[in-house]
């Protein structure tokens, strides 16, 4: 939720619906740290692709971590400069073609990534899938909730295949896939007009506690 007078005259300009909410609820992350991560400090550096409205970001801050924001949007990076976070312009759609020259101790993505990017190009989604998991310093972690929205007119096949190979990619990268109950995928805030609802994460031990 942001209070702060400039913050909402900010996302006001946001491309996307939901960022420009200033009520925007942050319960949702705190239950993603709850059910996944386990007491697990966050001190080290993070990155958080597709930052919204930096909720994640802070959260890490507070608890003595650092983290850096990936978007595209002219408002989401003015906002995370305004709130003195390191902000990367990219669309992650891009990230194979602008790799990171760093490795990060936990990566994080909240409903922005998807398959479908990707549907007719199976060397491009690869690529993708390789270059997110090439961001993981080898003792971190990933948490991945994807935003699967399907393109109109795609038949029932390609779509079924597009999230079998996604999941393939990234299990193939030493990924878990947490398939989530609609329950589930409302309280991690990764519901919606989705093909699927699901987690892919690395290095985290799932176990709801609510």
């Amino acid at each position: 939720m942001l209070t702060d007078a400039k913050e909402i005259a900010i996302v006001a300009k946001a491309q996307q619906k939901n960022i420009r909410d200033p009520k925007r609820n942050r319960t949702p992350f705190f239950h993603i740290l709850d059910d996944f991560f386990g007491g697990k400090e966050l001190t080290g550096r993070y990155i958080d692709l597709g930052a919204g409205q930096y909720d994640f970001a802070e959260i890490v801050r507070d608890r003595g971590g650092s983290c850096v924001g990936v978007d595209f949007d002219p408002a989401v990076i003015e906002l995370g400069r305004y709130k003195g976070f390191d902000v990367v312009d990219l669309n992650i759609q891009e990230l194979a073609a602008h790799p990171f020259d760093t490795k990060f101790d936990g990566v994080f993505n909240k409903f922005s990534l998807n398959a479908f990017w990707f549907w007719n190009d199976d060397e491009a989604h690869r690529a993708f899938v390789r270059a997110l998991a090439k961001l993981i310093h080898p003792d971190g972690w990933a948490w991945l909730g994807p935003w699967n929205g399907v393109d109109a007119g795609l038949d029932r096949a390609t779509i079924s295949r597009t999230l079998d190979f996604q999941r393939d990619l990234f299990e193939a990268e030493g990924f878990k896939t947490v398939p989530l109950t609609r329950e589930l995928a409302v309280r991690y805030g990764i519901h919606g007009h989705v093909a699927n609802n699901v987690v892919f994460c690395k290095n985290l031990t799932w176990g709801p506690v609510g």
